[in-house]
Order: structure tokens, then sequence, then C-alpha cells
């Protein structure tokens, strides 16, 4: 199968640099992922409010990219396990499979099973793998310290999903060492951010976001690096309130995979979306070796 972008809601609305920054990035890395045209949301805020609607919703996308003989790859981990989601209850219900592709045949499409929702991460990791990685990155942030943020989507429910192992994961931080950096063990690292909280439950969900950033800072690390936008908004919004509320501590900002890579790759701040955060010296930007290396001039 080739590989189709999908592109996030989220990342599209409030990170627009960073989502056309993901194209440069890919290019810069030597991944053939074709762009697409027409699909729609996930169907993630849908879910508990008309399942249906949502196994349409990714059920179309899924489509959409079996007409081209595609899989989709999404750096959004909700997008990720939403469209995984989606795809086992199509297995499952025989009733849902037959209301989705009916509905699709008002647009001559059809989804049969042979197109699935890819992370970058996985995409990453078998091309153009670790070991070209590192070549093309020469370890430009070594020394830094890194906190890997997979959040729940990505790795949860692991029979669905079937990402990494949901206890230990390794496959972002693999990538974030391939920069060079240290990928930190940190006490928080697969506890919820709190993101799908936000406008429930407030407090609770800025309070989760506080759990991980002072176990970030304890494990010492420069940035959390996280696996999706939504749960990097989280970690940006959560930082800021509580910087301008108690005026200490809350210093250790938050890059997504791909700006991190983009750093790597000399991209600069306002390309890759990270408009507010002060990052750590020696993050930006990369050195004039690494640049002329992969091309970015």
């Amino acid at each position: 199968m080739s590989l189709v972008i999908f592109p996030c809601c989220v990342s599209s609305s409030f990170m627009g640099d960073c989502e056309s920054a993901t194209r440069v990035v890919i290019d810069k890395l030597g991944v053939e992922i074709e762009d697409g045209s027409g699909f729609n949301c996930c169907g993630y805020p849908y879910k508990g409010v008309d399942f249906k609607a949502f196994v349409l919703m990714s059920g179309r996308n899924l489509a959409l990219a079996e007409k081209k003989g595609a899989d989709l790859v999404t750096t959004c981990g909700c997008c990720f396990g939403t469209t995984k989601q989606a795809e086992s209850v199509l297995k499952e219900d025989s009733g849902l499979f037959e209301y989705v592709n009916d509905a699709l045949k008002k647009e001559g499409l059809v989804y049969t099973g042979k197109s699935t929702a890819r992370h970058f991460i996985e995409v990453l990791l078998s091309n153009p793998g670790i070991p070209s990685l590192k070549d093309k990155l020469g370890g430009v942030f070594s020394g830094k310290k890194v906190a890997t943020h997979y959040g729940c989507k990505v790795l949860r429910p692991s029979s669905v999903v079937k990402f990494d192992n949901p206890f230990s994961p390794t496959k972002l931080d693999d990538l974030v060492e391939a920069t060079g950096a240290e990928s930190v063990s940190w006490s928080q690292k697969l506890e919820c951010c709190g993101a799908p909280l936000m406008g429930v439950n407030d407090v609770t969900s800025m309070q989760l976001a506080k759990n991980k950033l002072e176990s970030a800072k304890q494990a010492k690390a420069d940035v959390i690096c996280t696996a999706c936008p939504f749960c990097y908004l989280q970690f940006e919004r959560t930082r800021d309130i509580l910087s301008r509320e108690s005026g200490n501590g809350f210093n250790v900002p938050s890059l997504s995979l791909v700006q991190l890579l983009g750093l790597a790759l000399g991209l600069d701040k306002g390309t890759l979306g990270i408009n507010g955060a002060a990052l750590p010296p020696g993050f930006i930007p990369a050195s004039r070796n690494v640049r002329a290396a992969v091309g970015v001039s």
C-alpha cells in the first residue's frame, strides 16, 4: 500500500504552520507520502454523541484512502486511535459495516477493509528507519533531555491500536534519541494529559497536566515531546496559565514530534508553529552542517 497524509483538525485549526511543516519534514527525510484531499474529521468529537456518525466519518476517510490504494498516515494520536477503533468496529459489526457502505455509495465510495490508519511514528521507524535518521540528524540534540508523551489514544486499547507495548512503549523514545537527545525516565510518562476533560472539568484537566509538567521538571527534561498535537496544546495552554498564576516553575515547554524533527532539520520556529515557547538553548537553530546535510537552506 502507498501512503497518504491525513490532516488533523486540531493542528490545522490551532497549529497551522506545524501542519504545513509536516510536508517539509516528510520531504527532507525522504519519506514517500502523498498528499490527500476530500477527507473529513476523523469523528473523534462525535463518539459520545452519535456513534454511528463517528464510524461513518472514519469509514469515509478510509474509503477515500482505499480508492487511492493507500493507508492513512496521521501525526495525531487522537486521529490514529479513533480511526483504528472505527476499523475494529467495522470488522466486528456487520450492521454498521452495511450502514457505512450504504451511505458511501452516494459518493461512489466503498470500504472493504484494505486500508488502515498508521501513525507517523510507525512510518518513520520502517522508512527511513533509525539508522538512516541518525545519519540525517547527526546527533544535533546531543546532551539534551526529552520527556516523551505518547498519549492515551496511541497506546490504548492495545488490542485495537496494536501500536506498542502499552506499559513500556519505546517507539517514540527511539525516534527522539535518533536526534541525539536522551529520552528521560519520568513517573508520569504514561498518564493522561487531561485534554479530553477540558471544557468538562477544567480543574481536573489542569491538575492532570500540572502533574505531568511537574514530573517532567523533576526528571530534568528540557522539553516534553508529544505524539499528538491535542496533547501538545494541552501542555502549552496549561503551562501558560499556571506560569501566569504562580509566576514560577512551569518552564518545561512542549514540542510535537514533527516540531522536534523540524528543529533538528534546521527549520525555524515560525515555520513549525512554535510561536510562544521559549525553548532551551541548543534546540534552535540546528547547526549549519546539519542543515546543509539534509538540504535545508
